[in-house]
């Protein structure tokens, strides 16, 4: 049965962290050490999100067994859920992703993270609509269950893109079952894009984007976030994955 949270647990208590890196990609720890973290501080659940090989700093296509077979001896032996997965990285304006199906269709929760833009694009308004469409593109196409830093491309684009494009946005992630993320790396998305996504019903996602166990679950942003634009726990992606 799932756990009934107070209002004022709700509040204080963030329960998953589904964004996290190891030494398999730009991490600086092992998998052990992450979970480790994630149980002192009092999750329920973490999520290894590794890069996918296409990025320069992403998995060795050579080391994504072993991570595989890692991620799953540390989910036996540990007191909480770990869940496999991974943050396959969009690698084309059509939505392409560096993994495939055979690997997607093994991972507990994929990410998908827009790192490298294929746009020439100089103008902002432009780079904006090139990244949307990218997004919704890999949206329409690809099996991800969550959306990594939403229009966090080295600034925050959202703020040149119109409110219709927000709502296309999110009717497409609905409709597709899509989480966005909240993400505590670049504090993205902004509130204008989850005050839209919530009244439109998309459901959102807590990540930390940690590469270091002081940074797993460090969730006060997205805590903070939720009780400004009245997400309840209904609205979060918690125990779905599990």
């Amino acid at each position: 049965m799932p756990r009934v949270f107070g209002k004022e647990e709700f509040k204080m208590i963030p329960e998953f962290d589904f964004h996290v890196h190891t030494h398999y990609s730009d991490g600086l720890s092992e998998p052990v050490e992450m979970v480790e973290a994630a149980t002192a501080r009092g999750l329920r659940g973490i999520a290894i999100t590794d890069h996918g090989p296409e990025l320069s700093v992403g998995i060795s296509p050579t080391k994504i067994e072993q991570m595989m077979n890692d991620v799953e001896i540390v989910n036996g032996d540990a007191d909480i859920p770990v869940l496999l997965g991974i943050e396959a990285n969009i690698i084309g304006l059509n939505g392409e992703i560096d993994i495939d199906e055979e690997i997607l269709n093994r991972l507990d929760v994929v990410v998908g993270g827009l790192h490298n833009l294929a746009s020439s694009a100089q103008i902002p308004k432009a780079l904006a609509k090139d990244y949307l469409n990218t997004v919704m593109n890999t949206m329409k196409l690809q099996k991800i269950d969550i959306l990594a830093h939403p229009f966090w491309f080295h600034e925050d684009l959202s703020k040149y893109l119109s409110q219709e494009d927000m709502e296309d946005f999110a009717k497409l992630a609905v409709r597709t079952g899509i989480a966005i993320e909240l993400n505590t790396k670049y504090h993205s998305p902004s509130r204008e894009v989850l005050t839209t996504c919530l009244r439109e019903g998309v459901k959102l996602s807590l990540g930390t984007d940690a590469h270091t166990p002081s940074e797993v679950g460090d969730l006060t942003w997205q805590m903070s976030m939720i009780k400004k634009i009245g997400a309840k726990k209904e609205d979060l992606v918690l125990e779905e994955f599990l």
